[in-house]
């Protein structure tokens, strides 16, 4: 490094080459960035601030510097310069130094780290200007991505990097963000089988439930001194707390798993096949559990990992007779039968064609429950009767597939979100579109059609607080919802 590098701070001169042997987080948004970056920023010997942009910064100096050298440029406005001449490296490796170092020394600190964004799209220059540095792969299941931005953006997806997709997939933020993770994923998976032996691998699931471990398995691999006991103190007021996304961590006091398995809501069904297909192709090397068409209704796995134990081995507590613990909702089923009773021509009429279907309500574990014991029961509105499933009632259960075939859609929750909505405190309109509730058809019906049979379901359960225009097929009106339509696998 040259001498003209050494600048002079209020802390004294900082060491020349201030910025040598960087750690670069290769991440993309919702996928535990902010928690690992105050792991590492409570490492005496590291710096992490919030979103910084700096590998972007590089690409940017790297593309002027290289038309100042003469070299040639991209064809894409944009794009990193084909070659990239050393003059150009240099450059950025000392405009950079001058930067880092000042930060480095402001906090008292020997080695800079940098948490952004879209990093691994840089993988290459950033090992041009720092063969020094050291990568960090970031991983999350997808599906909980899907909905940690669906929840951060609940007004239309933009920001961290999720505008070109929610504008190439308008209506579909489940799709939109699918693909968001495949090409996140993908970007960085081709970053770590280039640079193996400067990559080590994180996956968010593991973090939170061993934080500990996986704090010392990073720090070996950085090779700094291992520091026990840092996921407890790593939220300390010393922190940086301004970035983008910090909010979520601002009254944090300790690390936990609480987000993990929230993708299950999200109905698969609205990710094409295709895109699916390349997900769990991706999703399986880094060892999670697919994606399949018992998504969201079967039950549960245990954990999104598949490498740890077998995902299904935990299960429901047994009753006596060895079966999962039956879930009942008060209420529910003595509703249904009530307003069966009471079936008369206009409810014929006024929910023709629908009036004569028969469905599925499904019972499945609250959240924080063990996986198991989901309860479930065919309604014949023809017939006017209520019957039990066998197994658990959860769809995909070997022992329901008979029972299933007869139902012309099924409408399937968690037991804490069916006394939610029984009891007044939940909307039924609300549980649907934050997918509480999943509404699957096996017709491939229209959203129309998924609106209507809601509202009737609604009327069946005496809930006042669906009061949306009932809409048949037949109806010219308002287009349908697309939030309640699914796929039924």
């Amino acid at each position: 490094m040259q001498e003209s590098v050494a600048e002079v701070t209020s802390a004294g001169v900082f060491p020349m080459g201030a910025s040598a042997e960087p750690v670069f987080v290769l991440c993309a948004a919702r996928s535990g960035s902010t928690l690992l970056r105050f792991l590492l920023d409570a490492h005496p010997d590291l710096a992490c601030p919030p979103e910084t942009n700096v590998p972007t910064l590089c690409g940017q100096l790297a593309t002027v510097w290289s038309l100042i050298e003469g070299a040639p440029l991209s064809q894409n406005r944009g794009d990193e310069p084909p070659e990239i001449p050393d003059a150009a490296i240099a450059g950025v490796r000392e405009t950079m130094d001058r930067m880092v170092g000042s930060y480095l020394a402001r906090r008292g600190k020997k080695r800079y780290c940098d948490k952004s964004l879209g990093t691994a799209q840089f993988a290459y220059l950033m090992s041009r200007v720092w063969p020094e540095s050291k990568f960090l792969c970031l991983f999350r299941h997808p599906m909980d991505v899907i909905a940690s931005g669906i929840e951060a953006c609940p007004w239309g997806l933009q920001g961290y990097g999720f505008d070109r997709y929610g504008a190439e997939s308008p209506g579909n933020s489940v799709f939109a963000l699918a693909r968001f993770w495949v090409d996140n994923a993908a970007t960085i998976l081709a970053a770590r089988d280039r640079y193996p032996d400067r990559c080590h691998t994180v996956r968010y699931e593991d973090l939170v439930a061993d934080p500990e471990s996986v704090a010392q398995g990073i720090f070996d691999f950085l090779g700094v001194p291992r520091v026990p006991g840092i996921s407890e103190y790593c939220f300390s007021p010393e922190r940086e707390r301004f970035g983008p996304a910090d909010y979520k961590i601002w009254h944090t006091s300790k690390i936990t798993s609480d987000s993990v398995g929230r993708g299950w809501s999200i109905p698969a069904g609205l990710i094409p096949a295709q895109v699916r297909a390349t997900m769990n192709e991706l999703a399986g090397k880094l060892g999670y559990v697919p994606v399949d068409e018992g998504w969201g209704t079967a039950d549960a796995p245990a954990d999104l990992r598949a490498d740890i134990g077998d995902p299904q081995a935990v299960k429901a507590p047994a009753d006596a007779g060895g079966a999962p613990a039956a879930i009942s909702v008060p209420g529910l089923v003595e509703r249904l039968n009530a307003a069966l009773s009471r079936i008369d021509d206009r409810f014929v009429q006024d929910w023709d064609p629908y009036s004569k279907d028969s469905f599925t309500v499904v019972v499945t574990p609250s959240a924080e429950a063990a996986p198991g014991g989901g309860s479930g029961w065919l309604v014949d509105l023809e017939a006017r009767t209520v019957t039990p499933l066998q197994g658990t009632g959860v769809e995909g259960d070997a022992e329901d597939e008979d029972e299933d075939e007869d139902s012309d859609w099924d409408i399937i929750g968690s037991a804490e979100t069916w006394e939610s909505v029984i009891d007044g405190t939940l909307n039924l309109s609300v549980a649907l579109r934050r997918y509480q509730l999943r509404y699957t058809a096996e017709d491939g019906a229209s959203g129309v059609a998924s609106v209507a049979r809601v509202g009737m379901l609604s009327e069946l359960l005496g809930l006042s607080s669906w009061n949306r225009p009932v809409q048949t097929d037949r109806d010219q009106g308002a287009a349908p919802d697309a939030s309640l339509v699914g796929e039924r696998p």
